[in-house]
């Protein structure tokens, strides 16, 4: 019987992950399942900036590969929609919620690879979860972030971080005719 890794987080550590692991072990030897809880596995995070300013035209451009391909390829189960909401180290499962679906259970595994990535740091500020304040860190939030634009029209936005992502969006900002200002706390 094939040993079972779980790994929680589909983006590029977590598939990275999954797939180092298939090039080690072939699927008669380990089964791999990941769940990733946004809608797309393996993409380029930090060209989001460019999907936005109109660079990147086609989301497609920002995706290394597919769920499906995961599957085709690997033999690697990549199920988006999925999140983990549980951790049973001693029980060696995984509780799982299907968000389509709205189904829940225990995934069990053998081996556990945690790949959830970073979450962009708000500051701790009255209104900071206010319309119109955006994190920038998936592509379900760079489609969030263009419908606004498109909707609401704003002349003017305030990018808080001057790391890549925040130069990159003060960038995309400009290049939709829109004025920035850059806060950085350093």
């Amino acid at each position: 019987m094939a040993e079972r890794l779980v790994v929680i987080g589909g983006d590029a550590a977590g598939m990275s992950g999954a797939s180092q692991a298939r090039r080690r072990r072939g699927p008669e030897d380990l089964e791999i399942v990941a769940f990733e809880r946004g809608a797309y596995t393996s993409y380029s995070a930090c060209g989001i900036p460019y999907l936005i300013s109109g660079v990147v035209d086609d989301e497609d451009d920002l995706i290394t590969r597919k769920p499906e391909e995961f599957r085709s390829r690997q033999q690697i189960d990549a199920r988006t929609g999925h999140e983990v909401t549980e951790i049973d180290l001693a029980g060696r499962a995984v509780h799982v919620r299907d968000l389509e679906r709205a189904r829940e259970w225990w995934e069990p595994f053998d081996q556990l690879l945690i790949a959830t990535g970073g979450t962009p740091a708000k500051p701790a500020l009255e209104g900071v979860d206010a319309g119109g304040i955006f994190g920038v860190q998936t592509l379900g939030d760079g489609h969030s972030i263009i419908e606004a634009l498109e909707k609401e029209g704003p002349k003017r936005a305030v990018v808080v971080g001057a790391g890549y992502i925040g130069i990159e969006m003060a960038e995309a900002f400009v290049k939709r005719g829109i004025e920035v200002t850059v806060i950085e706390r350093g």
